[in-house]
C-alpha cells in the first residue's frame, strides 16, 4: 500500500488539524478527537501518495470555505497546497450516476466506488467517517478505515 485516498470529512480534519490542532472538536471537526487527528496523522505518513477526486475536493472546499468564511484561517490555502501536490481522478458525473450505488450514496461516494479496479490494483487506502460508504467498500475489500471507529471506545469482554 502507497496511496491514500481521504474522503472529504477525514480530509477537512487532516487540514484544519495541521493548521490548528487546537480547534479540533469545534466547527466542522465537532465530530472529531485530537487523538483521531494525531492517529489519521500517523496513518498518513506512512503512505507515499496521495490521490483524490474533484467531488472530494469540492466537498472540502465548501466545508473549508474561503476568505472571511474560513473556520480555520488558511484552510483554503492549504487545501489548495494539498490539490498541487496529488494525483486527482476524474470521473465523468453522467458515468458515475449509472452505477446503483449512487442512489444509495449520492455523487462523490458513488465516485469513489466507481474507482475500485484502481484503488484495490494500487492497494490505496481510502479513509472515511461515512458509515455507508465505509460498508460498500469493505464489501469490495477496498483497504478502507472508518475514522469514527477510532472514537468509539474498545469493548470489554463480557464473561
Amino acid at each position: 500500500m502507497t496511496s491514500v485516498l481521504l474522503d472529504s470529512g477525514p480530509l477537512v480534519l487532516f487540514l484544519c488539524g495541521s493548521l490548528r490542532p487546537d480547534l479540533i472538536g469545534t466547527g466542522k471537526t465537532k465530530q472529531h478527537t485530537l487523538k483521531m487527528f494525531q492517529k489519521l496523522d500517523d496513518e498518513i505518513k506512512k503512505l507515499n501518495s496521495h490521490i483524490s477526486l474533484p467531488n472530494i475536493l469540492t466537498e472540502a472546499s465548501n466545508h473549508l470555505g474561503a476568505g472571511q468564511q474560513q473556520p480555520v484561517v488558511g484552510s483554503a490555502h492549504a487545501l489548495s497546497v494539498y490539490i498541487l501536490n496529488l494525483d486527482e481522478i476524474y470521473q465523468p458525473s453522467k458515468e458515475v450516476v449509472k452505477i446503483s450505488e449512487y442512489m444509495r450514496v449520492g455523487l462523490a461516494d458513488a465516485a469513489i466506488i466507481s474507482c475500485l479496479a484502481r484503488l484495490k490494483k494500487e492497494k490505496v487506502r481510502v479513509f472515511t467517517q461515512d458509515w455507508e460508504l465505509y460498508n460498500r467498500l469493505s464489501i469490495y475489500d477496498v483497504d478502507c478505515v472508518n475514522i469514527m471507529h477510532w472514537a468509539t471506545p474498545p469493548q470489554k469482554n463480557k464473561r
